[in-house]
């Protein structure tokens, strides 16, 4: 394993001072001014300094600067014979904030990130903000203010970023983003490849025969996710030759979001009667694409409630779905590879606390299963 850049930089003061190049009183460069000789962040040059003054290498004064301490010789041996053991091993407090999880989708991905977090000597912290901007921020917060390390973040849906993100960002601070990115912020973030993902389901239902397809899904305004999403969707109709009907998008239900758990049960009425008259309308689709999983289980409460067979009278595919290991999938669905996400989170945080330049964007593959939900169209 490579040496954490943090501790090129402690070494290299400390050759400085032992080759008399540093005497005790003489002004260490700054973080800004180390950041640049290293080519880090200042979180990482700002890192070696907090290590030297806490094993008492050097002194920091606030608003003057860092100093080479007194009896600095004496402090670097006692540094040296237990520093390794100590201070560069000691482990690193990861937190994780994520709207909520279950077995559909993110229990898997926070399991690995505990997984290797803990084969990494990284103690985690999980805060669930039920998809509230203002739990979000005052997670940050406090999670800031505790000491964490870094931090993994799942952001909620919403179409305005939030302001405590974009703090951590300016400040250069450790922070990895996972599902979904936020544009025009350089914040590094790992996605499954949605778009793509999209554009997959509806070729399939182009392989059965449909060509009246919807798509169903909550609003994409602010959610990278849901808009390469419908991307995908408009995509996949565009090279195919063939006019997507505008009138088939229904683009605002919310029952499926986090944020409403708390009336759960109007909001699935509501979303019950808006997808109902939908279908209604448009009796020449016979087949959907449904961006969330709980979506899916509306829609085909639906079609069940109107007397509507599935698959025979209609498909429908979808993203995500619970396994089942003793029968075939409810839904043909995207697979998103949680477990790949999830290292690639650890992973990517890791090296930041390192020092390391890592990629603002990384993209996840996904599998497509195959379920009960999907046939050939009967109406041809």
């Amino acid at each position: 394993m490579s040496t954490p850049l943090y501790e090129k930089i402690y070494e290299y003061i400390i050759d400085q001072i032992k080759q008399g190049h540093l005497m005790e009183g003489d002004r260490v460069l700054s973080e800004k001014e180390l950041a640049v000789e290293f080519d880090v962040s200042r979180i990482t040059s700002k890192k070696a300094l907090d290590l030297l003054a806490q094993n008492n290498i050097i002194e920091r004064i606030r608003g003057k600067g860092s100093f080479v301490a007194h009896q600095q010789q004496e402090n670097m041996e006692s540094s040296s014979n237990g520093y390794q053991s100590s201070s560069l091993t000691t482990s690193k407090l990861v937190a994780l904030i994520i709207p909520d999880f279950d077995n559909a989708f993110g229990l898997n991905l926070v399991k690995t990130i505990e997984k290797i977090c803990m084969q990494n000597n990284c103690n985690l912290i999980i805060r669930r903000t039920g998809g509230n901007t203002k739990e979000e921020e005052n997670a940050i917060i406090d999670l800031v203010k505790s000491g964490v390390d870094g931090l993994i973040i799942f952001p909620v849906h919403g179409e305005h970023y939030n302001t405590e993100i974009l703090k951590l960002v300016v400040k250069d601070y450790p922070i990895v983003l996972v599902d979904r990115y936020l544009k025009g912020i350089p914040a590094s973030s790992v996605c499954t490849n949605n778009q793509s993902a999209c554009e997959t389901l509806t070729n399939y239902l182009f392989t059965l025969g449909h060509k009246e397809i919807a798509f169903l899904s909550p609003s994409p305004s602010g959610n990278s996710t849901l808009e390469e999403r419908l991307q995908g969707f408009h995509i996949a109709f565009s090279k195919q030759g063939l006019k997507m009907n505008p009138d088939f998008l229904l683009i605002d239900l919310i029952s499926s979001l986090p944020q409403y758990v708390d009336h759960s049960e109007s909001n699935m009425k509501a979303d019950f009667h808006s997808i109902k008259q939908f279908i209604l309308n448009n009796p020449e689709v016979t087949a959907f694409v449904v961006s969330e999983y709980y979506l899916s289980l509306t829609l085909m409460n639906v079609l069940k409630k109107l007397g509507k067979e599935i698959p025979e009278d209609y498909s429908i595919v979808c993203f995500d779905c619970p396994e089942d290991r003793f029968d075939q999938s409810l839904f043909t669905h995207i697979h998103q590879h949680e477990e790949e996400m999830g290292k690639k989170a650890v992973d990517l945080l890791l090296k930041q606390l390192k020092g390391e330049k890592i990629p603002k964007h990384t993209v996840i593959d996904f599998t497509l299963i195959e379920g009960k939900s999907s046939a050939p169209n009967q109406r041809i």
